[in-house]
């Protein structure tokens, strides 16, 4: 049975309509790259998941539950939507690391938070698990600095390890690599690719061509709010088999 489902999602910004019928589904422990040029929808298809966009129309399903269902609003309250966020974590673009707390209290913060609501878990009990994510990460020596002290690929680790932090079911990535310098784009991949080997359940949103190909089990291509092709991402990227995929893919190896 599929993690994710995801069923018919549509998104409108006013008149302008982003998501068209987007349906696919994830198999726990695989890894999905989407791929599409700037504006196609990926971004907002990410949001939707995470529940920082409403859908207008679709479902979501985790795990074989309907978790989001457009046409039934008990599936929309704040607190419900609250909850299902949990499902979901998600790295940014721009890190978005809290400019005041260290690296292992940004990793924390939200299971510190969840604690106090609900209890259950001790606060040395919480620092522990930071430590090892930020281990896992490379970044055991680096959780008292502050972002000001950290690189932009340290700062999008200590921003992994945060997302990993409250164990969603599946991790989703927009752009990982895009605010960083070539140079550090390397490790940041390298931490993803680790993950995929352990096969921890990923959404992929990149523009890294090879390293979709060679890291996840099944790629998206989107345009102007469809998805246009899916599948093996050999064949998606290597031989594709649309139009539009073919002029993206041909665009892209030119730059």
């Amino acid at each position: 049975m599929a993690i994710l489902e995801v069923n018919h999602i549509e998104k409108h910004f006013g008149a302008t309509q982003v998501l068209k019928d987007i349906s696919f589904s994830l198999e726990q422990g695989q890894a999905l790259s989407i791929i599409g040029s700037s504006g196609s929808g990926k971004t907002t298809l990410l949001r939707c998941l995470n529940f920082l966009e409403r859908p207008d129309h679709g479902t979501i399903s985790v795990g074989g539950k309907v978790i989001f269902d457009a046409a039934d609003p008990t599936t929309q309250s704040e607190r419900e939507i609250r909850k299902k966020r949990l499902h979901f974590g998600l790295v940014f673009q721009n890190f978005n690391l809290f400019p005041q707390y260290t690296a292992l209290q940004n990793v924390t913060l939200a299971r510190e938070l969840m604690a106090k609501e609900h209890g259950g878990e001790s606060h040395e009990s919480i620092l522990k698990a930071g430590r090892e994510l930020l281990d896992q990460m490379g970044l055991a020596d680096r959780a008292n600095h502050y972002p000001h002290q950290l690189s932009g690929g340290q700062q999008q680790r200590v921003a992994i390890a945060r997302a990993l932090a409250l164990h969603p079911d599946i991790l989703c990535f927009d752009e990982p690599t895009s605010a960083l310098d070539p140079e550090l784009t390397g490790e940041v991949l390298k931490v993803i690719r680790n993950l995929a080997d352990q096969r921890t359940t990923m959404i992929i949103v990149t523009h890294e061509m090879a390293f979709a190909r060679d890291v996840a089990d099944q790629v998206i291509f989107m345009d102007d709010g469809f998805i246009v092709e899916q599948g093996d991402p050999r064949e998606v990227i290597d031989h594709p088999k649309e139009e539009r995929t073919r002029q993206f893919l041909a665009r892209y190896a030119e730059k």
